[in-house]
């Protein structure tokens, strides 16, 4: 069998294996032992409809477990074959028990559980399947010369997938255009918000409101009466007239409230001016809320929300809803893990755990405190170390070389005799 070649440790060694990898990979799974295993593989894998049918075949197995790094679980029949039958769609399922995501990986590649979609006999299917066994094979090889090599290697496959956002859905892509659609149209009327949020719990009578007309601008604008807006502020009073018949309505609309059926706000055939007087509570056996905590922010968040221009051409199945000066995306979720689900799929990896608390120069005992304050401590070591504490950074090449470089670095350091002089350190480095 092909034994990957590997001239020396440390980076020379790296940079050998890089240079070489596709050749050695090709070497080696065109060896007798990994080609009888992804043939075998190949022709029967399609025959396969169960979870027990699968583990009950050990050749199967073997390439199916070795695609995800978890060959070591080749005679956990009964553990793998619950993994693959209860499936992922459950929070409670086995695998979604493991802080090692490669389980919950292997399990949804098979799609054998409850509710999921089966995998086997798709198109490209096995040929994945053995692509995959065949690389993590070779790195298990490798390892068993160099395992700071295996580990590298590991990484330069596996992190890039974790780290590169999957493509986003029309949905959510448009949810992005509104999201900044509503951040534009906020900064531009920041200056009317900011008054409003500043002076609205200030005013005590329908009155009050009505004469402020910067204040009217923003609560009328958050209950679509731009035009009755509009009309106060144009009208040019007379001698028969001081003030529009409008201003004269808003004002017998929060006078007069909501909770009478006779009320002018019920009477008008649009419903926002009842939106409108119940928001303020000047009416009768009514609570005033003008000067409540977070009334303001509800207000020009509505606001907002009625006044920005949603872009030419995108029309969204949800309503849109602004918090904080910010459109929700939550009902437009993207298929992408938020940056602290990576780290920890990170820490749950024993491969990419090894490589970031090697690299960040982290000890092996900062594994038994809080997961969150682990999570915390890799963010920020990762941010001083590399610009940004995000994980999707790794997706470009060269932040991920960085990564790989100063984990190898760090390994042969350890690797090193504890009396090497610094002297004799620095001559190894510099040779590397």
């Amino acid at each position: 069998m092909f034994t990957p070649i590997i001239p020396s440790s440390g980076l020379t060694g790296w940079r050998f294996l890089q240079r070489t990898y596709d050749s050695q990979l090709a070497n080696f799974s065109n060896s007798a032992q990994i080609t009888r295993n992804t043939e075998y593989f190949l022709e029967n894998i399609g025959k396969v409809t169960s979870a027990e049918e699968l583990t009950s075949d050990r050749r199967l197995l073997e390439v199916a477990l070795g695609a995800f790094g978890i060959q070591d679980d080749i005679d956990n029949r009964f553990f793998i074959r619950k993994i693959l039958e209860e499936g992922t769609t459950a929070n409670d399922s086995l695998a979604n028990r493991f802080s090692d995501n490669r389980y919950k990986e292997f399990s949804a590649a098979f799609g054998l559980g409850p509710g999921e979609t089966r995998q086997i006999g798709s198109e490209g299917f096995a040929e994945n399947m053995v692509a995959r066994f065949q690389a993590n094979s070779f790195e298990v090889s490798t390892g068993q010369q160099d395992e700071t090599m295996r580990i590298a290697l590991y990484a330069q496959r596996v992190l890039v997938d974790l780290a590169t956002p999957p493509q986003k859905t029309q949905a959510r892509l448009d949810a992005e255009a509104v999201a900044q659609a509503v951040s534009d149209f906020a900064a531009e009327a920041s200056e009317d918000i900011e008054y409003f949020e500043r002076n609205i719990g200030l005013i005590a009578t329908p009155e009050d409101l009505l004469n402020d007309e910067r204040l009217l601008k923003v609560a009328l604008g958050a209950f679509g009466l731009e035009e009755d807006y509009q009309a106060i502020v144009d009208f040019e009073p007379s001698g028969d007239e001081a003030v529009s018949p409008e201003w004269t309505k808003i004002k017998e609309v929060l006078e007069e409230g909501s909770i009478s059926v006779v009320a002018r706000a019920n009477e008008l055939d649009n419903p926002a001016y009842a939106e409108l007087s119940r928001a303020f509570g000047f009416g009768v056996a009514e609570d005033f809320r003008a000067n409540n905590f977070g009334f303001a922010d509800e207000i020009t968040d509505l606001y907002i929300q009625r006044s920005f221009e949603v872009p030419e051409g995108i029309t969204l199945s949800e309503p849109v809803v602004v918090k904080n000066g910010s459109v929700e995306l939550e009902p437009f979720r993207s298929d992408d893990m938020s940056n602290d689900a990576k780290w920890f799929t990170v820490m749950g990896e024993p491969p990419l755990r090894t490589l970031f608390e090697t690299a960040l120069n982290l000890p092996t005992e900062f594994g038994q405190a809080d997961i969150n304050q682990q999570l915390a401590v890799f963010k920020e070591r990762a941010r001083k170390t590399f610009g940004s504490d995000q994980v999707n950074q790794f997706s470009d090449p060269e932040k991920l070389d960085q990564l790989i470089t100063q984990f190898v670095v760090r390994s042969q350091i350890s690797s090193f005799n504890s009396g090497a002089s610094s002297a004799s350190i620095a001559l190894t480095l510099l040779q590397s």
